[in-house]
């Protein structure tokens, strides 16, 4: 439809009553000039050239990284993590912090399960090129290229929404009365052992509403939008960030906490969109260090202050090692 997605993950992806896939989540789109849709003005008033980093960043594609303006192989790539992940239960370039993860992607560092088929392990290995105009489905031919993968054997693309789709893999023991599988189950065992279990994905913590035996969905990975851009100067990219509380001895209050590759440690009004703070960057431990308190605590110490946060999301350690991790590879 001549549209750049920018946000393709399993979490977009839908099923309908009968089966069939939908895409969800517009809200990063970008027409090509060619598209066949017409988008509102606010979907890209703030970003008009195409190259602000949005996105999940466990399926961006490495000249995103750079800055790079949006194409179709943007998706492309998000394609292949995709199915990298719906084949192995987790995502090619998964890691500890977002940090880790773009270095990952920069030096794609990716590596296949044994259980995967070679047709499977072709088609992703095209995907994850690193020159976007050599993915499947960039080129000149458009997607007649990928869809003729041999990963595809056996799709008639002509007829797909008139097609039965295939079931759900059923829990054992939770056929109904009549016969028919429940749909709102899914057996992990067909995964193999790339599955990633809750406690792996949620950092040892499993939420009330997760049972065993059931997949859970990925931990999701803070997205990346365009407001934070006014806090980085040219060519400043953002390696971790988090909507934190910043605790204090009379209340607490949430802000943005931002660490980029300049380096610098930033904490931001996520609601004012106002600097509300800037932790002095050394890359020595001792006048630069995270201490953790706990799962969801940690303590910034530098010669001056000591600032604490609590992160919801439990990443007090990954906060540590990104720190720990950018320190040591400017030295």
């Amino acid at each position: 439809m001549g549209l750049i997605h920018r946000d393709i993950k399993p979490e977009n992806l839908l099923f309908t009553a009968d089966g069939h896939i939908k895409i969800a989540d517009f809200g990063s789109v970008k027409p090509t000039h060619d598209s066949k849709i017409t988008v509102l003005p606010n979907a890209s008033a703030s970003d008009d050239k195409a190259c602000t980093f949005v996105g999940t960043a466990a399926y961006v594609p490495p000249e995103v990284l750079n800055s790079s303006p949006a194409t179709i192989g943007n998706d492309l790539w998000a394609l292949g993590c995709t199915l990298y992940q719906m084949l192995s239960g987790t995502s090619p370039f998964k890691d500890a912090s977002e940090w880790l993860i773009f270095q990952r992607i920069i030096a794609r560092d990716l590596k296949f399960p044994d259980y995967f088929s070679d047709e499977a392990r072709d088609l992703i290995d095209k995907l994850l090129d690193v020159d976007p105009s050599r993915r499947p489905g960039a080129g000149a031919d458009g997607y007649a290229s990928l869809k003729s993968h041999a990963f595809f054997a056996g799709v008639n693309w002509q007829d797909l929404r008139n097609q039965t789709p295939p079931k759900l893999v059923p829990v054992s023991g939770s056929q109904s009365p009549e016969g028919e599988y429940e749909r709102d189950v899914w057996n992990p065992s067909h995964i193999g052992d790339g599955f990633t279990s809750p406690a792996d994905v949620n950092g040892g913590s499993t939420s009330s509403s997760e049972s065993p035996g059931h997949i859970t969905r990925i931990a999701s990975i803070d997205s990346f939008d365009s407001k934070w851009q006014q806090f980085l100067e040219p060519g400043e990219s953002v390696i971790m960030i988090s909507n934190v509380k910043k605790i204090r001895r009379l209340a607490n209050k949430k802000v943005q906490l931002i660490l980029t590759n300049k380096p610098k440690l930033i904490y931001v009004d996520p609601s004012k969109l106002m600097l509300q703070g800037d932790i002095t960057w050394s890359d020595d431990p001792s006048e630069l260090s995270v201490q953790v308190v706990s799962p969801s605590h940690f303590k910034i110490h530098t010669p001056k202050k000591v600032v604490s946060f609590e992160d919801a999301k439990q990443r007090a350690t990954q906060w540590k090692k990104a720190v720990e991790t950018l320190q040591n590879r400017l030295k």
